[in-house]
């Protein structure tokens, strides 16, 4: 189960605080895009809306993103099923 999008470390990704070489390429590649709109114009708005996207990805690829999920968020986001 991945944090909720309130979780701080959402935001440090997308503004590159928080770094992580992934293991499943297009993860890195979404994240390489999504700092590069959020760079373009920082703002609470696009903040969110970066969040957001990156939120959904993980979610909708939550299995094949568990190695790196635990890796970025710790072991208390296993998958709950």
């Amino acid at each position: 189960m991945i944090p909720q999008k309130t979780d701080g470390r959402w935001v440090r990704l997308i503004n590159g605080k928080l770094s992580h070489n992934f293991k499943l390429v297009p993860a890195g590649l979404m994240l390489s895009r999504l700092r590069r709109q959020f760079s373009s114009a920082i703002s609470p708005k696009n903040e969110r809306e970066c969040v957001d996207e990156l939120y959904d990805f993980f979610q909708k690829y939550e299995r094949i993103l568990q190695e790196d999920i635990k890796a970025i968020f710790g072991e208390e986001t296993r998958n709950a099923d």
